[in-house]
């Protein structure tokens, strides 16, 4: 999870399955902090950030079934002092 230009960052599940959303749009998120689950089968993935960030909008809804490769929400990484 890179950032563009802008200093925004695509989080997107890398394994099809239930999402579950833990960040809140506007809130501050620091690395380690789970931002997102997703559940398939036999998997279980946990997203995280690698620098602080924004929640700049959050795509999907809790409880929804996707694909790998989706994009669940978009941060803005904010400079650290």
């Amino acid at each position: 999870m890179l950032p563009d230009r802008q200093g925004l960052v695509r989080v997107r599940a890398n394994i099809d399955g239930e999402v579950e959303i833990r960040a809140h749009l506007g809130e501050a998120v620091v690395p380690r902090q789970l931002i997102a689950i997703t559940e398939g089968d036999e998997q279980i993935e946990s997203l995280s950030v690698r620098k602080t960030s924004i929640v700049e909008s959050i795509l999907v809804k809790s409880g929804t079934e996707v694909t790998a490769g989706t994009t669940l929400m978009v941060v803005r990484e904010v400079e650290e002092d």
